[in-house]
């Protein structure tokens, strides 16, 4: 016989998977294929339980003081900053070294023994 915590859990977990599938729909326009399925009346509203849900998050996130929208300075758009950033540098072997001269001026290891 499955406990409460074991409904609980499940519950649970069947709305984070409802709320994956949501996000997969608005991010990628990936759906469930469920057409031919003869559930789609529950599958159907399976899936619009998990549009509530994800819409309820963003409310949520937005309403919060712990999320902001992303900035060009977060980085997490595929690391499209970071690569812009780097376009505009040379190697470190090709720069100039203007500091430097090429002779030393510090005694070797081998000539303080």
């Amino acid at each position: 016989m499955t406990s409460i915590k074991q409904l609980a859990h499940l519950s649970f977990d069947l709305a984070l998977i409802s709320v994956i599938l949501a996000g997969l729909r608005r991010n990628t326009g990936y759906v469930l294929a469920y057409e031919t399925s003869d559930l789609k009346k529950y599958v159907r509203r399976y899936l619009d339980w998990g549009e509530y849900l994800f819409d309820k998050l963003i409310g949520m996130a937005g309403r919060s003081a712990y999320f902001r929208k992303e900035t060009p300075i977060d980085g997490f758009m595929n690391g499209i900053y970071k690569r812009v950033e780097e376009l505009g540098r040379t190697p470190r072997s090709t720069q100039p070294n203007n500091n430097r001269s090429t002779t030393s001026k510090r005694p070797s290891s081998n000539a303080m023994n």
